[in-house]
């Protein structure tokens, strides 16, 4: 058996290839990660429902050619159904509901062999950028436990950086890929609209995908969720390219406006810093540089998605409570999950279609910026990631998610409007070794340039080797 440092200094893929060699098998490989959660993960709290006995089955049975990511150990977020697992959302109205089917996604992550172990800690319906659910308690963030991990894949996120995982199943529909990946010092990509199928819920603002320590990761893993199915409503992109092969490119030369200070938003010292070494690196590396950002009308844009993301985040709550023949009252919800069911049952129809109206007038203005521009680069977050219990809770539900948009994650929800692909890099680390995230919108249904930059930036200034360890 290898030992443990050995495992942990290879990346997903990187322990593929020990599957492939016959140097480990996939059941070792199994109990070598479940034997890491439970020994750490009662004190992480990352990972709510265990899958031991069903993961040691298909251990046994997985075929290592099925993708390039057959018989590695995978976790889901528990925001999507694995068929007979319990499937909560993070709430107490789904704390006994057990799904009945798989959903796409799972589905496609099974074919491909990945062998699931559980599923991650979420906010409840994961509505905060902070992963701590009533329900389960909250996540923490491995390299300093008194912070958040993120969210709302706060605990896909705490369970890859504390290497209790070698990847795990995100989504995405205001940030919760790219929050997370940079409060735990990992890759977060959150893929294009159109590259995956589409959920009705959500406005078709979330998608999902996958928090990892390597940028090949990602790509591995958008390799087996990616295209439409036959009931998609929209067209979607070819799923042709492989994005595996496609990061092992280096990028072209890009052109990368740079901008992100404004009167509305207020950014920390240790992100100032980071965005200016960043930026450096990107001209070192050969990059056209630009200091310039798209002309939005910020604080309208916010408060027209804070509308949208309410009135339908009202109608899933209603309708995960259908499905688990309850009635979401104060008694089974938290106060802000109570809140946004009333937000939405109050919002007149007028005032839903001029907030979605606006929102996508600004977003064909936002898209016309990249007619210029490859990417826009901004920080992922405006501080470090918080402390545990300090996101505000007080207001309004529309006034508490409106701050956590505009003080904690302002530009995260931008890519969410128009669609774009965006990721989240590991580019610092504080003294205290608190990772620091850059963030970059692409353009639309260019994953695989987003793929290669980061590519290239973790070459230049790897972060790999200073996984947390959360001991």
């Amino acid at each position: 058996m290898i030992n443990t440092d050995e495992i942990l200094s290879l990346d997903a893929l990187g322990q593929k290839a020990l599957l492939d060699r016959k140097q480990i098998t996939p059941s070792e490989l199994t109990d070598f990660y479940i034997n890491r959660i439970q020994a750490d993960n009662p004190s992480l709290n990352a990972i709510v429902t265990e899958t031991f006995e069903q993961a040691r089955k298909n251990a046994q049975e997985v075929n290592l050619t099925d993708s390039a990511v057959a018989g590695l150990p995978f976790l889901i977020k528990d925001l999507n159904a694995v068929k007979g697992v319990r499937f909560t959302h993070g709430s107490r109205i789904l704390k006994d509901f057990a799904a009945p089917a798989d959903d796409e996604y799972t589905l496609r992550y099974q074919r491909a062999g990945l062998i699931s172990l559980g599923k991650t800690n979420t906010p409840e319906f994961g509505l905060l950028p902070t992963t701590e659910p009533e329900l389960f308690g909250p996540t923490k963030n491995p390299w300093d436990h008194s912070r958040s991990p993120g969210g709302s894949s706060g605990g896909s996120a705490a369970a890859v950086a504390a290497g209790l995982i070698p990847f795990a199943h995100a989504n995405d529909g205001g940030g919760s890929i790219r929050i997370p990946a940079s409060s735990c010092g990992l890759f977060g990509l959150k893929p294009s609209r159109g590259r995956l199928p589409y959920s009705p819920y959500v406005n078709h603002l979330a998608i999902n995908h996958a928090l990892t320590r390597s940028v090949r990761d990602s790509a591995a893993l958008l390799d087996v969720i990616k295209g439409g199915d036959k009931q998609s409503l929209y067209p979607s992109y070819s799923n042709q390219t492989s994005f595996l092969e496609s990061v092992k490119r280096s990028p072209r030369k890009l052109k990368i406006a740079v901008g992100y200070q404004t009167e509305d938003i207020a950014f920390d010292e240790a992100t100032k810093q980071n965005m200016e070494e960043t930026t450096r690196l990107l001209e070192d590396l050969g990059h056209e540089v630009h200091h310039v950002m798209p002309t939005l009308d910020y604080a309208q844009l916010a408060h027209h998605f804070i509308n949208i993301w309410l009135a339908t985040g009202s109608v899933t709550i209603q309708h995960l409570a259908n499905m688990a023949h309850q009635e979401p009252t104060q008694a089974n919800l938290e106060p802000l999950s109570y809140q946004i069911l009333q937000f939405g049952k109050q919002l007149t129809a007028f005032e839903y279609e001029e907030s979605r109206v606006f929102m996508q007038i600004e977003a064909q203005k936002l898209l016309s910026f990249f007619d210029t521009y490859d990417m826009w680069m901004t920080p992922t977050l405006n501080q470090l990631p918080v402390q545990l219990g300090t996101l505000s809770q007080e207001g309004t539900a529309y006034q508490i998610m409106l701050k956590n948009m505009t003080d904690y994650n302002p530009f995260m929800p931008l890519a969410n409007a128009t669609g774009q692909p965006a990721m989240s890099v590991p580019t610092s680390f504080t003294k205290g070794e608190i990772p620091i995230g850059t963030h970059f919108i692409g353009r639309p249904g260019e994953e695989a340039v987003l793929l290669q930059l980061g590519a290239q930036l973790e070459k230049e200034n790897p972060w790999f080797h200073r996984y947390a360890k959360f001991n």
